[in-house]
């Protein structure tokens, strides 16, 4: 990392999730100067102790820096389970009313996490750190209004209309998938080390169309293996394509309400799935990297708090 790097540095976003961590250090338009990225996310930094990995994650930037750069971090860290529970913001919202609401952190100078959103009304939901990405995806698309799709182990569905966050839902599609993958009967007949069978998973694309819902879809994945209707190495994905075409027609068609393209944000190995899935549903959609949206989403946080213009 050269001098003129920390010169140009404005701020350092963190992505903190479960698993991992990433940190990017942004010059004043929220160009990446420098990165860095372990595998300390909270379930593994918890132990170790938040305050020790946090200090040693940024002090390449804050100790060589002449200035005192803030932080803004999202995702997990700011959960129940994480550094400091960061209280949500209300649905429906503006990335300004994030902005407005991040929480500086006891005892760190300089550093906020992003409350994260929720619905507290009719019907209770949640997302941590998928905000960011959403309110970054539009800008990174130059779009206003979309109904967007974030895959993983708990995928988003989301609507902004005139930049505003009005709904979102959650399907536990990922971690469902791994759990009868794993520790129900289903994965008996399985292989382990099968890769992706795109004729086994369109045809579970379709057949989560039929009558029967999905817990009676599901026992099927076991039936057809046991008569040998799908083989050992198609199963997995067959058992893919059955849990993402509900998701798809379920959430989909509650999101969706023009003929728009859904706006699908995450990582390229898990939207690709999706990005078959769409296609051979003949469901329009475009595709934004979820790493990038994360950066975008927190610079634009960032700026547009108060803060930034007297960090500036």
């Amino acid at each position: 990392m050269s001098n003129a790097a920390l010169i140009a540095a404005t701020l350092i976003a963190i992505d903190w999730g479960t698993t991992n961590r990433r940190g990017y250090l942004l010059g004043k338009g929220g160009e990446i100067l420098d990165r860095r990225e372990d595998d300390l996310g909270i379930a593994a930094a918890g132990a170790a102790g938040f305050g020790a990995t946090f200090g040693t994650f940024t002090a390449p930037w804050r100790e060589a820096a002449d200035i005192a750069l803030p932080v803004l971090m999202s995702g997990m860290i700011g959960s129940r389970q994480g550094w400091v529970e960061a209280p949500y913001a209300l649905c429906p919202a503006r990335a300004e009313d994030i902005a407005a609401q991040i929480m500086p952190l006891p005892g760190i100078d300089s550093t906020w996490i992003v409350p994260g959103i929720c619905l507290n009304g009719d019907r209770r939901d949640v997302m941590r750190g998928e905000e960011v990405q959403i309110f970054g995806a539009l800008d990174l698309a130059s779009l206003t209004s979309a109904t967007l799709c974030l895959p993983g182990t708990h995928s988003k569905w989301a609507r902004v209309e005139d930049g505003r966050l009005v709904d979102f839902a959650t399907a536990m599609t990922g971690e469902v998938y791994q759990v009868m993958r794993t520790h129900s009967i289903l994965g008996a007949l399985m292989e382990g080390n099968a890769g992706h069978e795109s004729d086994a998973f369109r045809r579970g694309l379709d057949a989560a169309a039929a009558a029967g819902g999905l817990l009676h879809h599901l026992f099927s994945v076991r039936a057809d293996g046991l008569f040998g209707v799908t083989r050992a190495d198609e199963q997995a994905s067959y058992l893919s394509g059955l849990l993402i075409g509900h998701e798809l027609r379920d959430l989909g068609g509650t999101f969706r309400a023009t003929d728009e393209p859904v706006l699908l944000v995450g990582a390229a190995g898990l939207t690709r799935i999706y990005e078959e899935a769409l296609d051979h549903l003949a469901l329009p959609f475009r595709t934004i990297e979820g790493h990038a949206a994360t950066v975008r989403g927190l610079f634009a946080v960032w700026a547009a708090n108060p803060l930034a213009r007297l960090a500036g």
